[in-house]
């Protein structure tokens, strides 16, 4: 025999499964969390060493430009992702002692036919249950918005911040092959002092890289 929406006991069979699925959905879009956590925790490895790259005088307006882009998706990601995490009420299910006990009884006070009563509390149960379902449904379909929110935008927020990170270890590698040609130019300023008077043609002649 084919479901009947007629059928007081399918209506009620739905609505429970799907107060269900609502309930475990949410969980699982909070389980999702340690995926931006993850990428925040990566971004964090370099990121004082970025600032601080930032904050010293004469670098490059790219520098600047792809910091203050990474900035402003990193902060709309964490917005997000505070919203995601900040609690919320979820709908759940009144005690089923309240049906078969006190609203029965205050049904069998005016109406004497069991059928009647029985459907009553059903109709009564269906009630609670679909204001469950459609509560459940807006905070699921809130907080998955609010995930993939904070995902997509701590996402985004890494290609800037790959920029910055490229340009620092440029910059880093450019300061570490200068301070080499120092220390090249003055020990070749040494070894000249000490080979003039050693020998005159001794070859002195420096070169650089």
């Amino acid at each position: 025999m084919g479901k009947s929406f007629y059928d007081l006991d399918y209506i009620i069979e739905i609505n429970e499964k799907r107060v269900e699925q609502y309930t475990s959905a949410y969980q699982q879009v909070l389980s999702k969390l340690t995926n931006i956590i993850l990428i925040y925790s990566a971004i964090a490895i370099f990121l004082i060493p970025i600032i601080q790259e930032v904050f010293t005088p004469g670098k490059s307006i790219v520098l600047y430009i792809c910091f203050t882009l990474f900035t402003g998706l990193f902060i709309t990601s964490l917005v997000f992702t505070i919203k995601l995490i900040f609690p919320i009420e979820v709908a759940y299910l009144t005690e089923p002692g309240k049906y078969y006990k006190d609203f029965r009884i205050q049904y069998e006070l005016t109406e004497p036919d069991q059928g009647k009563v029985d459907n009553a509390l059903k109709a009564s149960y269906i009630g609670e249950l679909e204001k469950a379902v459609e509560v459940n449904d807006k905070v699921f379909k809130r907080k998955s918005s609010f995930y993939y929110n904070a995902l997509i935008f701590a996402l985004t927020s890494t290609i800037p911040f790959l920029l910055c990170l490229g340009y620092h270890i440029f910059q880093k590698d450019d300061k570490v092959q200068k301070i080499e040609i120092v220390k090249s130019k003055i020990n070749c300023n040494l070894d000249k002092k000490s080979g003039n008077g050693q020998s005159k043609h001794t070859d002195t002649t420096c070169r650089y890289h």
